[in-house]
């Protein structure tokens, strides 16, 4: 299955060096020689796909619940964006001509998210060849467009997670098994609002404000739990669609005010997108798990990027 890839231009990036996201074009092209062709990477050479992505992709290692939680960062590992919050706080002003409307300060979440890079590339070309056959063998295979230090790098992602560890503990037992891969940490900061709003809506404007990050944290763990478990793409679908009433419900009193060109309407749009991403998931139509658990991974990494799009726009 084709998944449409969207991009966006990230602010600077801070990174260190790393072995296993290649900047160069001659290294692009080895990285992707490799992959295709010698069959280092497990995804290609496995012979059960799936099996493969539910021990290696999703699956945090059993080390980790058994008690390694060390949390130290490897010094391969990548970091994008900007962490923390904002100073002060903007407005937003929903009072609607209210005689006694409530003001509270409101953060609206970034995001920090662990993502399992298998590849990065100056040629883009490589980068979705890489992609496609990620998402074959069911993998996320979501292309992420870094431009920073006047460079652009098209990123392959495999899958994300909300905490370090489960990452470090996947790219751990990839790297023993011969894979070569990463951890880019996708960063952005919360962004803090003096929110005027009716009494009565204020409750409501405060679980709005949270809705979309815990849309994005239970698909998260909706793809690990379908991987893990053996679900079929029934139960899936189903998830993806318990996830969406969940994400309406929590939204419906902040997007019953109306757009107010501002912050609230970037809110909005993004609701909007992540809305018809996941009834995208929750309503097509796949050949097997295997397609089914690529889409979910795609659409987590998908959304989670745009979301820290979001939080950049809001915070800057």
């Amino acid at each position: 299955m084709e998944y449409r890839r969207r991009r966006r231009r990230a602010r600077a990036r801070r990174r260190s060096g790393s072995a296993g996201a290649s900047g160069g074009g001659s290294a692009g092209g080895a990285i992707i020689t490799l992959l295709l062709i010698a069959g280092i990477v497990y995804i290609i050479a496995s012979s059960d796909a799936g099996e493969w992505v539910a021990k290696n992709v999703m699956a945090p290692a059993v080390a980790f619940f058994a008690g390694d939680k060390t949390g130290q960062k490897d010094p391969d590992d990548q970091t994008g964006g900007q962490p923390g919050e904002t100073d002060g706080a903007a407005s937003i002003d929903l009072s609607e001509g209210d005689a006694a409307p409530a003001s509270a300060e409101l953060t609206f979440p970034g995001v920090q998210c662990y993502m399992l890079q298998l590849g990065a590339f100056t040629s883009e070309d490589n980068a979705e060849a890489l992609a496609a056959t990620m998402q074959a063998r069911g993998g996320g295979g979501y292309v992420l467009e870094d431009v920073s230090g006047g460079e652009t790098r098209y990123r392959v992602m495999a899958a994300g997670y909300e905490d370090y560890e489960s990452a470090k503990s996947v790219k751990d037992r990839l790297v023993a098994e011969g894979t070569d891969c990463t951890i880019y940490t996708l960063m952005s900061a919360s962004a803090v609002f003096r929110v005027t709003a009716p009494k009565d809506s204020m409750a409501g404007v405060r679980a709005g404000f949270d809705a979309l990050a815990n849309a994005r944290k239970s698909l998260e763990a909706a793809c690990i739990g379908f991987d893990r478990d053996g679900l079929t793409v029934a139960q899936g679908k189903e998830k993806a669609g318990e996830i969406l009433a969940a994400l309406e419900t929590e939204m419906e009193p902040l997007a019953s005010f109306a757009p107010d060109g501002g912050a609230l309407s970037h809110i909005l749009d993004a609701y909007a997108a992540l809305c018809a991403s996941l009834e995208t998931l929750a309503g097509g139509e796949y050949e097997s798990t295997v397609d089914f658990s690529a889409a979910m991974k795609y659409t987590y990494l998908n959304i989670t990027d745009q979301y820290a799009a979001l939080t950049e726009a809001l915070a800057g």
